[in-house]
C-alpha cells in the first residue's frame, strides 16, 4: 500500500463528523442523573416531615386535652371537697368526708400533673407542654392553694368538734375556694388558647409543607417532561450518527476491497528498503571496524614514533655528552696547556686565549643542557619527581619567572618508564611554550590526585591566543608542539584539555589513570 492511499484512508478515517448533541453533555448526563433520586429523596424527606408534624400536633393536642382534663377534675374535686365540708359543718348526718378528703388527694396530684411534676393516671406526661406555655408557677399555685384548702376544711372540721365554727374561718374557707377555681379557670383557658394556637400553626405547617411538596412535583414533572425531550433529541442524534456510520462502514469496506493488493505492493516495498538498509548497516560497520583498525594502527605507529623518538634523542644526548662534550674538555684543557706556555710579552694570546676558554665553557654548559633536555639522566637516575622537579627550577632560573610549584611523590603512581618519559616531556614542552611565546611572569605548576586518577596542570599569566585560531594555522605555522602534548597523553587513557584567551593566559591541563597496583 502506498503512502498516498494511507494518508487518503487516514483523512478519511479523521473526517467522521461528531455526533450532534444538543447542551453541554457533562451537565446534562449529570443532571439526568442525579435528577429523579433527588426528586425522590425530597418528596421522602417532605413525607417524613409531615408525619413528623403530625405527631406532635396529634401529641400536643393529646397532652393539652390530658391538662384539660386535669384542670376540670381539680375544680370538680375541690367543690366536691368544699360541699361536703360545708354539709358536715351544717350538721348534715351521714357524709362521707373520707370520700372528700382522697378526692382531694387525687386533685393534688393532678395539679402536679398539671405543672409538669407528675403523670396522669393514663401515663401522660406534660412537662414539655407547661414549658411551653410557662404555665407550671400557674399550676404550682393551684396545688399550694390545694394544699391550704384542704388543710383549712381539715382544720374547720376539727376546730367545730371542739368549739363550733366561726364566721371568720367560714369567710377564709370560702375565699380560699373562690380563688382556687378562678385560677383553675384562668389556668383552663389558657390551655384552650393554646390548643387553638397549635391548631393554627400545625394548619400552617401543613400547607406549607403541602406547597412544597406542590412544588417538588411540578418540578419534577418538569424535570421528566424536558428528560423525556432529551431522549428523543438523543435517539434522533443517534439515528443520525448510525446513518453517518453506515456511510463509513461502506467507504472502508471499499477501502477494504482494495486493501490486500496494497499491503502487499508495500510489504515488497519495505523488503526492498530493509534490503538496502542491511547492505548499508553492514558498509558502515566495516567501515567502522576499518577505521577503529585504522586508529589503532595510528596509534601503533605514533607509539612506535614516539619510542623511536625518544631512542634517537637519548643516543643523540649520549653522543653529545660522550663524543662532542668530551672534545670541547680536551680542547679545553689544550687551550689551557697553550696559555701557559705563552711568556710574559705575549698578553694579547693569552686574554685571546681566556676568552676562549670562557667561550668554550659557555658551549659546553650548552651541550649539558641540550643532552639533558634529550634525554634526561637525572629521571634514570632520581626517578619523575625529582626529574620534574629539576625541570622547573631549570625553567625558573633560565627564564627568571617567578613560579609556584607542587608536585607530590608521582615515582609510585607511574612506576613504568614510557609513562614517566610521556609526563616529563609534555611538562617539558608546555614550560618551552612558555618561555618561547608567553611573555608571562608568573607561572603556577600543580598535581592533584583524585581517586585512581591524577590532574597536572600549568598556568600562566601570559599574553594567551585564540585556541580556534591556533587550530586553523597549517602545521608549518602552529608547530606540533600542543598535538605531540595531546596524542601523547591519549595514548595514556587520559584527558588533555586547553584553555586560552588573548591578555587572560593560558593553562594546559591534563589527566592521567593511575597505573594498576599503584598504593593511592
Amino acid at each position: 500500500m502506498s503512502i498516498a492511499t494511507e494518508a487518503s484512508i487516514s483523512e478519511s478515517s479523521s473526517t467522521i463528523p461528531a455526533f450532534p448533541v444538543k447542551g453541554e453533555p457533562g451537565r446534562s448526563t449529570a443532571f439526568r442523573w442525579y435528577f429523579v433520586p433527588l426528586i425522590v429523596f425530597l418528596m421522602g424527606l417532605l413525607a417524613m416531615a409531615q408525619v413528623f408534624a403530625l405527631h406532635l400536633s396529634i401529641r400536643h393536642q393529646r397532652l393539652n386535652s390530658t391538662v384539660v382534663d386535669a384542670v376540670m377534675e381539680i375544680q370538680i374535686k375541690a367543690a366536691v371537697f368544699h360541699l361536703r365540708i360545708e354539709e358536715v359543718l351544717s350538721g348534715v348526718q351521714g357524709m362521707n368526708v373520707e370520700h372528700a378528703v382522697a378526692g382531694m388527694d387525687e386533685a393534688i396530684r393532678l395539679a402536679e400533673v398539671a405543672c409538669g411534676a407528675g403523670q396522669h393516671r393514663e401515663g401522660s406526661s406534660v412537662s414539655d407542654l407547661t414549658e411551653d406555655l410557662r404555665a407550671g408557677k400557674q399550676a404550682d399555685e393551684i396545688k399550694s392553694l390545694l394544699t391550704t384548702f384542704k388543710a383549712i376544711g381539715l382544720q374547720r372540721m376539727q376546730q367545730m368538734q371542739r368549739t363550733g365554727h366561726g364566721p371568720l374561718a367560714h369567710r377564709q374557707f370560702d375565699a380560699l375556694f373562690n380563688d382556687l377555681l378562678a385560677k383553675a379557670a384562668l389556668l383552663e383557658q389558657s390551655y384552650k388558647a393554646n390548643r387553638v394556637m397549635t391548631r393554627t400553626k400545625s394548619s400552617r405547617l401543613f400547607l406549607g409543607i403541602y406547597l412544597v411538596w406542590g412544588v417538588v412535583v411540578a418540578a419534577a414533572t418538569l424535570g421528566l417532561r424536558r428528560m423525556e425531550l432529551r431522549r428523543k433529541g438523543a435517539e434522533e442524534s443517534l439515528l443520525q450518527a448510525n446513518s453517518q456510520l453506515l456511510c463509513q462502514a461502506e467507504e472502508l469496506r471499499r477501502h477494504r476491497e482494495n486493501l490486500a493488493e496494497m499491503v502487499q505492493k508495500r510489504t515488497a516495498e519495505l523488503t526492498l528498503a530493509n534490503g538496502q538498509l542491511r547492505v548499508e548497516i553492514t558498509e558502515r560497520l566495516q567501515a567502522e571496524q576499518t577505521l577503529r583498525e585504522s586508529e589503532k594502527l595510528i596509534r601503533h605507529l605514533s607509539c612506535q614514533l614516539l619510542n623511536a623518538q625518544e631512542i634517537e634523542r637519548k643516543r643523540i644526548s649520549m653522543g653529545l655528552h660522550d663524543d662532542l662534550g668530551q672534545a670541547l674538555y680536551v680542547i679545553k684543557l689544550r687551550v689551557r696547556c697553550i696559555e701557559k706556555k705563552l711568556g710574559k710579552k705575549q698578553q694579547a694570546q693569552r686574554g685571546e686565549c681566556e676568552i676562549l676558554l670562557d667561550y668554550l665553557d659557555t658551549v659546553i654548559e650548552d651541550v649539558r643542557r641540550l643532552s639533558l633536555q634529550l634525554s634526561p639522566a637525572i629521571m634514570e637516575d632520581l626517578g619523575l619527581t625529582a626529574a620534574l622537579r629539576w625541570l622547573v627550577s631549570a625553567f625558573q632560573r633560565d627564564q627568571g619567572m617567578e613560579v609556584s610549584v607542587d608536585i607530590p611523590e608521582l615515582d609510585r603512581l607511574f612506576p613504568e618508564q614510557h609513562q614517566q618519559i610521556t609526563i616529563y616531556r609534555v611538562l617539558q614542552e608546555a614550560t618551552s611554550n612558555i618561555g618561547k611565546h608567553a611573555r608571562a611572569q608568573k607561572v603556577s605548576i600543580a598535581v592533584r590526585q583524585h581517586g585512581g586518577r591524577v590532574s597536572f596542570s600549568v598556568h600562566d599569566d601570559g599574553k594567551g591566543f585564540d585556541p580556534v585560531e591556533a587550530a586553523t594555522k597549517s602545521a608549518s605555522e602552529k608547530g606540533l608542539g600542543l598535538a605531540t602534548m595531546s596524542e601523547r597523553i591519549t595514548m595514556m587513557g587520559g584527558s588533555f584539555n586547553l584553555r586560552s584567551r588573548p591578555g587572560q593566559g593560558t593553562e594546559i591541563t591534563f589527566i592521567l589513570p593511575v597505573a594498576s597496583g599503584a598504593a593511592p
